[in-house]
């Protein structure tokens, strides 16, 4: 388990059991036969708390635990992989981030990195700046669509608004936000792709990706609560980068 220490251990088992029940709260998506779960706000709790290491235990054999339990078997072995790998960026971004959390411009600073790189990305990926279209190529069907440059903007300044408002008190939060929005995406790309290949879905996988956003979002409202109420009742005991060995 490599440098986790006794400690270490005995949070991911813990946050393990807690990242299996709350997916367990869990609403069916029809058309792809996934399901919408309350389990990223206990990953991205695992990851905050305990390091990216628990965060990677914890939600990798939580995540795919419950998946078996609930009956969704072919999930489980992309999930394992996904939900791990998200709660590894999200603690080790937040690790890092956390550095510089007490300094004053770090949360006006971060939110506009993070809204110019998605202004910048989206525009130049999606066609906002050369005028053309994005081409995706699934089993021999070709899709193109183009996303407006206005809208890449408004999405920028919204997550650049968001940072803003979470670090208003508290740059940890601004860093916590980040994290959990960046790991996010990797999980909502990951269940794409698992579907869309593995589970042969298609471009119909596309359908999950509102659901995992949604999922995101509401997980990071909840753990951000979650984090807030466990810094409050232990202070320095979780400041800046979770328990430390």
């Amino acid at each position: 388990m490599g440098g986790l220490g006794p400690r270490g251990l005995a949070l991911s088992a813990v946050f393990t059991v807690l990242v299996f029940a709350a997916t367990l709260i869990a609403i069916e998506t029809p058309i792809t036969g996934g399901y919408f779960n309350l389990g990223e706000s206990m990953v991205y709790t695992a990851a905050i708390l305990g390091g990216p290491m628990v965060g990677m235990i914890a939600g990798g054999l939580g995540s795919s635990l419950a998946d078996v339990y609930l009956g969704y078997q072919q999930y489980a072995p992309g999930t394992l992989v996904i939900k791990a790998v998200e709660g590894f960026i999200v603690g080790s971004l937040y690790r890092v981030l956390a550095r510089y959390a007490r300094i004053s411009w770090f949360t006006p600073v971060l939110a506009l990195v993070v809204g110019v790189g998605i202004l910048v990305a989206g525009m130049v990926i999606y066609g906002g700046v050369y005028g053309g279209e994005t081409i995706l190529n699934l089993w021999g069907k070709t899709f193109s669509f183009k996303i407006p440059g206005i809208m890449w903007t408004i999405l920028a300044v919204v997550v650049a608004l968001v940072i803003i408002y979470a670090g208003r008190e508290s740059g940890y939060t601004a860093a916590m936000v980040v994290g959990m929005l960046l790991g996010g995406l990797e999980m909502v790309a990951g269940y794409f792709l698992y579907e869309a290949i593995i589970l042969g879905y298609g471009i119909s996988a596309a359908a999950e990706i509102p659901v995992n956003i949604g999922q995101m979002l509401v997980g990071s409202v909840i753990a951000v609560f979650v984090v807030s109420s466990v810094v409050k009742a232990y202070g320095g005991a979780v400041e800046g980068a979770g328990w430390r060995e």
